[in-house]
């Protein structure tokens, strides 16, 4: 085994059910593995942003510059900000319903959150789609965002 593979080795078993100090930590430092980055813990990240950060403008700016710095480091192109932003909207509000005290609480009361295809109640495939929403924060063509 190369001390290459002997790194990726210590960033794949990261697990999602890790410690939320644990997987921020490996988020924040880019030793979350690549394999581990799916669409639960982009919502789980958010989530723990949301709730570590007053605003939700400091909040989605760390949540933006974490999503690209991540990307960044395991060579990724993924990032979109439309989606991004769309998603920590509906975080943000379900968040403010719930108040649930840890994330396996918030999840159990929002389990739509990780079905990515919840976005379409707010908009089309073809605006998602898009080169433009990818860029920059495209707004709704079915319905406002809460």
């Amino acid at each position: 085994m190369t001390n290459e593979s002997a790194e990726l080795d210590k960033t794949i078993p990261c697990s999602i059910a890790a410690d939320d100090r644990d997987f921020l930590t490996q988020f924040e430092e880019c030793t979350l593995g690549k394999t581990c980055w799916s669409h639960e813990a982009h919502i789980r990240m958010a989530w723990l942003r949301m709730e570590q950060f007053k605003t939700y403008e400091e909040a989605l700016e760390r949540i933006r510059t974490g999503i690209q710095a991540y990307n960044s480091s395991v060579q990724s192109v993924g990032y979109h900000e439309t989606i991004t932003v769309a998603f920590a909207r509906l975080i943000y509000a379900k968040r403010a319903e719930t108040r649930a005290g840890t994330w396996q609480e918030f999840l159990q009361h929002h389990p739509n959150l990780l079905q990515k295809r919840c976005l379409l109640e707010f908009y089309s495939k073809e605006i998602l789609a898009s080169e433009k929403a990818r860029h920059e924060f495209v707004k709704p063509d079915k319905k406002p965002l809460p």
